[in-house]
């Protein structure tokens, strides 16, 4: 029997990466990983390390759509003299500037509001939250893969790029290339989001019972962007 592909799509281009230094509005998700309190969490394979295996899509502006896969150890591997999970103080610090971009939460505000704000009832809270951040570029050490696009920077409310969700910034990386000629501007991403903390656990992950979700107070004003 003879098979026509004459009508199969073209094969899709993949696509290049985002600019390192690009600032975006990220939509992230938990992919559970069947390990921890209520399955949320993935066991490595090849260590005692436990983590979030986390996905984000750019939710609006020119790079709309695109992906990007993270993990975030929340335990085990390398230890301080502390005797705490080197990786896990980092993530712990990266998923609190999440809260504070998605909230906005001044970092240095210890507020009893911005206290209420930096805690979560499970992690299903972070699924759906919307906040700003800047790209960067990991360049793969070994040869066998392609290099990926990864989150360099959460940026927070006290930063400058924050209050125009980054249009300045993408402006300027998208005018002057890497010699120094001009080039043709790309539009700047707009951030469409609204601060979200909370949504349902995806149907994949095992449920467990959780406390009833916290009001969402702001202890500073909301920019243009997010609104």
């Amino acid at each position: 029997m003879s098979y026509d592909f004459n009508n199969a799509d073209h094969q899709q281009n993949g696509f290049d990466l985002i600019p390192a230094g690009t600032i975006v509005p990220l939509v992230m998700t938990i992919r559970p990983g069947g390990s921890g309190e209520g399955g949320w969490l993935k066991a490595s394979n090849n260590s005692d390390a436990e983590m979030l295996d986390c996905e984000f899509v750019v939710e609006s502006g020119p790079y709309a759509k695109r992906k990007l896969w993270q993990f975030m150890v929340l335990s085990g591997g390398k230890l301080n003299d502390k005797g705490d999970s080197v990786a896990g103080n980092i993530s712990r610090s990266t998923l609190r500037a999440i809260l504070e971009s998605a909230r906005t939460i001044m970092p240095d505000d210890m507020s009893d509001a911005a206290i209420r704000a930096r805690i979560i009832n499970g992690w299903q809270d972070f699924c759906g939250i919307v906040f700003l951040a800047k790209i960067g570029v990991e360049k793969d050490k070994t040869g066998l893969y392609s290099d990926k696009n990864k989150i360099a920077t959460v940026i927070t409310p006290d930063m400058k790029d924050y209050s125009d969700g980054g249009q300045s910034a993408n402006a300027k990386l998208t005018t002057t290339a890497t010699s120094g000629s001009p080039q043709d501007a790309a539009p700047a991403p707009k951030w469409g989001g609204t601060p979200s903390s909370s949504s349902s656990a995806p149907a994949a992950a095992p449920t467990a019972a959780m406390p009833p979700a916290q009001s969402q107070p702001q202890s500073s004003p909301t920019p243009a962007w997010a609104r």
